[in-house]
């Protein structure tokens, strides 16, 4: 027995016992924008983790930053767990992800890793800034200066560093170094791995999670990865900013199209697919719920009945675009336009600046295709426009002949708008808001410019067009 008491000390000598059974820590990434998809799975993951026991959870942090919205819910979630949270800043912990780490109780950085330049700015979906007044902006920044201020100083971290982060006026003289400054007025404070060692923001800079662990005595103890489920990594994906503008600028340009053209057919499906996906991603992101999904179908409703039931366009067809853009912007948002004390909800600038993208792509993109088009010897218009060597097809900004009181029929569907032919030329024409069938005689009733308005008729016995 002593030898083999021998070989256990041996094996397991003094100080150095092993972790208790089931000790593990849990890891949650915070990787690329920090949107509103990466909330749910993030409260999954706090709650995983208290039920697995674990000592520690570690975000695993590399993100150029993100909404602001996600970024206070999930400095929420990090409040209300009790588990001890670390944050390992691998590249980037910029902007957003600056806020989240300081809501933890120690930052660690890797050798190359940078922290800071945290003030808020109103972002462009495809890239870059979009400016706010400045009296917006100082708002902004003041509010949100002193919540991560007082969520830093509570978790040990220093508030005038951060303060410095977020609030570009803010100077910081060096006090080892007379003359020279921490953080100089009209720079915002970047932090290098070994700056922030220096000024004892971060609790150490490390090679890896394995030197973290073995910093901590935790390099035996069990690792536990957040798995993302499908819906979860869908919901991030369609919840980016471009992701957004792209579905939004698809299904807008997509249900555009279908009003355009005859029939039912590949543009409506697109368009119907992209705002059903814009939807999913935004209800599972917790931004849209059943309002704003029945108030766009509402605005859809009126729309259609103005389109197609009630001539001419009016209170109905107003109501429907101001109620379907409302319920778009309603679901990229989150929360009261303006908060308690009147600083108005990031939320709504940004969901309308991605709004506009949207609609600035679909105003170009029909110039573009309209241009495509009419030049009928490029290869999309010999592919789309049809091809009848009896008939030539013009469009209305042609000569039509007589003018109103002509009478024609009907080559395609009206839905109000299509084609008609009037003594052997096929112009473009428009119904007064009503469905009228290939083949049906039609009546020019009066032309606007380009635009000839015309009505079905009924032929009389013998007569013929």
């Amino acid at each position: 027995m002593t030898w083999l008491l021998a070989i256990l000390l041996a094996l397991n000598p003094a100080g150095q016992d092993s972790p208790p059974a089931g000790e593990a820590v849990y890891l949650i990434p915070v990787q690329g924008e920090i949107s509103p998809g990466l909330i749910h799975p993030f409260a999954r993951g706090l709650e995983q983790a208290r039920r697995e026991g674990a000592v520690a959870v570690i975000l695993l942090m590399d993100t150029p930053g993100g909404r602001v919205d996600s970024t206070m819910e999930i400095i929420d979630l990090l409040e209300d767990s009790d588990i001890p949270a670390w944050t390992l800043v691998d590249d980037w912990a910029l902007s957003a992800g600056a806020f989240i780490a300081v809501a933890t109780d120690r930052i660690y950085m890797t050798e190359r890793s940078v922290i800071g330049a945290a003030t808020p700015i109103l972002s462009s979906p495809m890239g870059g800034t979009a400016e706010m007044p400045e009296s917006v902006e100082e708002k902004m920044t003041s509010a949100l200066a002193a919540t991560i201020e007082a969520t830093a100083a509570a978790h040990g971290h220093s508030p005038e560093l951060v303060r410095a982060m977020v609030d570009r006026d803010v100077e910081i003289p060096d006090p080892d170094q007379p003359g020279e400054f921490i953080s100089q007025a009209g720079k915002l404070l970047t932090l290098t791995a070994s700056r922030a060692d220096e000024l004892g923001f971060s609790a150490g800079t490390v090679k890896n999670l394995d030197d973290l662990l073995r910093r901590n005595d935790l390099d035996r103890a069990r690792r536990i990865f957040l798995e993302l489920s499908p819906a979860e990594k869908v919901a991030r994906a369609l919840t980016s900013s471009t992701v957004t503008v792209i579905l939004l600028l698809a299904g807008l340009g997509g249900i555009y199209l279908e009003f355009k053209t005859p029939g039912f057919g590949l543009p409506g499906i697109l368009g119907i697919c992209c705002l059903g996906l814009f939807f999913f991603g935004q209800y599972v992101g917790g931004l849209a719920g059943y309002e704003e999904i029945a108030l766009f179908l509402a605005g859809a409703l009126l729309l259609f009945l103005e389109l197609f039931v009630t001539p001419g366009f009016g209170v109905a067809g107003v109501a429907g675009i101001i109620l379907t853009i409302l319920a778009l912007i309603l679901a990229m948002a989150r929360g009261p336009l303006f908060d308690p004390d009147f600083t108005i909800n990031p939320d709504y600038p940004r969901a309308l600046a991605t709004l506009g993208q949207a609609l600035v792509g679909l105003a170009v993109l029909a110039l573009a295709g309209g241009r495509l088009l009419h030049n009928r010897r490029s290869p999309l218009a010999r592919r789309l426009i049809l091809k009848n060597d009896e008939r030539t097809y013009l469009s209305s900004d042609r000569k039509v002949g007589p003018g109103p009181g002509q009478r024609g029929v009907a080559v395609t569907v009206l839905r109000p708008a299509g084609k008609a032919e009037f003594a052997g030329r096929v112009i473009d024409v428009v119904s007064r808001a009503e469905f009228i069938p290939a083949g049906t005689e039609l009546k020019i009733i009066r032309t606007e410019g380009t635009r000839v308005v015309v009505q079905a008729v009924k032929s009389k016995p013998g007569e013929k067009v």
